[in-house]
């Protein structure tokens, strides 16, 4: 039996919180790999932590975080939490880990185990 594909239109899902907070998941990621995508509403300009897998766009499928100026902020640099950072101009991590972040890598990420060529 072939498993189910998903379409990009499904490919993640959207809680809202309340008080202009969001959070955004990618449900056909395996849980264990799964991280929680938020994003904050503010005056000037939004703010989203994390970007999830990217395996789908998150500014194409996920209106919200286009519709206004927005900072992305990576809590750590593994894979399964900047896959889609690449997508927005504004991006910003610890210092310690900005290197990672400009020039990901599969080992550096921590995807080199998940990934296949």
């Amino acid at each position: 039996m072939t498993p189910p594909r998903a379409r990009p239109e499904d490919w993640y899902r959207i809680r809202h919180v309340g008080d202009g907070v969001t959070m955004i998941d990618e449900p056909w990621i395996e849980e264990f790999y799964r991280c929680n995508i938020w994003h904050v509403r503010g005056r000037d300009r939004d703010m989203l932590v994390d970007s999830g897998m990217g395996v789908v766009s998150l500014r194409e499928w996920v209106p919200l975080v286009s519709e206004r100026s927005l900072e992305a902020v990576a809590s750590h640099t593994h894979f399964d939490h900047i896959g889609s950072h690449h997508e927005f101009p504004s991006r910003l991590v610890h210092a310690a880990e900005a290197g990672l972040l400009a020039h990901p890598t599969r080992a550096n990420t921590l995807a080199d185990p998940y990934a296949t060529d």
